[in-house]
This record gives C-alpha cells, structure tokens and sequence, in this order.
C-alpha cells in the first residue's frame, strides 16, 4: 500500500510517498480503507521535532531517538471497513467508520487497522469523510478541556487561537454548552469565527487583549503566546486557565495550580466515547467543520507547509481513497 513516509526528522521535504507493507490484522482488529485524513499541528512538530521548550528530550523517547520510530504519520482517519478479524462484533465490511491508533499514528496511508476496542466509531449518514475527519483532533482536544475545565452555561470564556483546528470546535462547543465566546484571531479571519457563534472577535494585530478590561471565567490558550503568568489577572474570582500549549515549566508550574487545566491529550484521549459524541453533534447540525484545503495523498508534503504558516483556516485534510 502506499503512505506517506518520514525517515528522519525535518522540514516538509523530509516526508516522502512510498510504498509499505499492509497493516496485520490480528482477530481483534478492524482494516479501515483510509478515505481521508489530516495534518494536524502535531503532524508538523513531529516531523521537524520542533516542540515546546524542554520537551525535545521526551519527544525523542517517545517517538524515536534519532530517527522516527514511527515513520507514517497520521493521527485520525475515516473510512471504510475493508475487512475484520475473526473475534470482532461490533464492525463488518462497508461500515463507514472514523478512527485513531493514538499516538502510534499510521493514519497518512491507504490502510489502517486499528482494535474494535479502540479508537473507532461510525459515521453518521449525511457526514462526509472528509466533514468527519476535520471535526476530530480539535474537537475532541475541545471536549477534553471543556470536560475538565468543567465550562457552564452563562459563563463568558475567551478562547485564543480561535481559528485554528481546536479553536473552531472550542468556539462552537462552547456555545453548545451556552457560554458567552469571545475569539481572538486576525482580521482575515474574524468573519468565519463570528459565524461559528462568537459573540466577540479580537484581531490580535490590532488590539492585545491582555491588557483589556474584561474578565473571563475561562482563558483557552491554543496558540502558546499567552501564558498564566500573562492572564492571570483576566481572570474572575473561580477562574479557569485552559492551557493547550505550554512548555515543560509551564506545565510543572500548573501542576501546583488548582485553576490550571493542563490536560494530557494522549492515546486515552483518542477514544470511541469522544468520537462519537463528535458524530453525533454533526449529524444533529450542532457542528460545523472547518476545511481550510484539501490535498490529494500525493500533495502531502504541500499540505506539510500550509501547516508550517500557523495561519490554517481549522483543518487541512487529505484524500487518500474516493472519499464518500
């Protein structure tokens, strides 16, 4: 099969289409034929291991010392079920499906098996492959920190980044849950968030919302540029800091503070449970996805660049097989 391959750690010429072996499907495993996916933010850092400061070190155990440990990238998928092994029930050929290996990736290929106990779940009728792809990685990083962050109805929360693959699910899960959304984002890009809902737009160009008036019950930094030490004083009495990004002091400092939602967006993360909340707020009409451009498997390497600017529109996703 083919896949999009990196061998060592780099820009996005590092990444290269070849042809590997097939996925082997063990008795509990489903064979998705892979649709669509998508580079996400992690795909790029990964790839060029440029990651937050102090956790180069870690990333490299993790993921490969001196060479990538796993070379096809790809965090999620949708698809279809090709084939299943003997001890699976809940999946048969042609079930339209959305999937993770978590971290162990492998999603930028024409095949991936993944456990019927993992990370998969159905598509709704009425959502297209590439609809359910963009809505994953933002918007189960979304639930998470919604989840943890504990938001309520009526509380106002300022999500910074607002544009991007998390922020365009937090603006519009956050007024599902009846907050009051205030966005920060450019100029270019206000329209799109005030059309997912937000009640205020901030062009970070033009005004530094850091020294504003207002105050928040909850602050989403999904950019990395608006630490706690930054915001703290925004926040009201009972206040909430989401902190998406942050490097390894920042992470340790909000280990001692009980205010500071710093959740681990890791393999548990990536579950059936989260997707399938996601499907089912898609096929009620209550999320839109966000596709800034699609690429061809082929064009991976430009979809690598476009993700490199930091100025994507929500997700950039990529058609492997004849999506539906």
């Amino acid at each position: 099969m083919k896949a999009a391959v990196y061998e060592h750690y780099g820009p996005p010429e590092v990444v290269m289409i070849k042809d590997v072996p097939m996925p082997v499907v063990a008795e509990g495993d489903v064979l998705v034929r892979v649709m669509t996916t998508a580079v996400n933010i992690g795909d790029a850092r990964l790839r060029a291991l440029r990651v937050p400061r102090g956790l180069s070190i870690p990333t490299r155990l993790a993921m490969g010392i001196l060479r990538p440990r796993n070379p096809v990238l790809g965090l999620e998928v949708a698809g279809i079920v090709e084939q299943v092994g003997a001890a699976v029930r809940s999946f048969k050929p042609g079930d339209r499906v959305v999937a993770s290996r978590g971290f162990k990736f492998g999603g930028h290929a024409e095949f991936m098996a993944v456990p019927e106990t993992g990370s998969i779940a159905g598509i709704p009728a009425g959502v297209s492959d590439a609809d359910a792809v963009a809505l994953l990685f933002g918007g189960v990083t979304a639930l998470i920190f919604f989840d943890k962050g504990k938001l309520q109805a009526g509380e106002h929360i300022l999500v910074n980044g607002a544009s991007g693959a998390v922020g365009v699910m937090a603006v519009q899960i956050a007024k599902q849950r009846g907050a009051e959304v205030t966005g920060v984002c450019s100029a270019a890009n206000a329209d799109l968030v005030r059309s997912l809902g937000a009640d205020n737009v901030i062009d970070y160009a033009a005004r530094d919302f850091t020294q504003d008036a207002a105050r928040y019950d909850l602050i989403m930094d999904n950019v990395g540029n608006a630490p706690y030490a930054r915001i703290r004083h925004l926040l009201k009495p009972g206040g909430r800091f989401l902190m998406v990004i942050g490097d390894l002091p920042q992470m340790l400092a909000a280990a001692r503070r009980k205010n500071v939602v710093s959740a681990a967006v890791d393999d548990a993360a990536f579950s059936a449970p989260y997707y399938r909340r996601l499907m089912d707020m898609a096929a009620a009409g209550k999320l839109r996805p966000v596709i800034d451009r699609s690429f061809p498997l082929e064009e991976i390497v430009e979809a690598h660049r476009l993700v490199d600017t930091g100025h994507k529109k929500g997700s950039v996703v990529i058609t492997v097989g004849a999506s539906a």
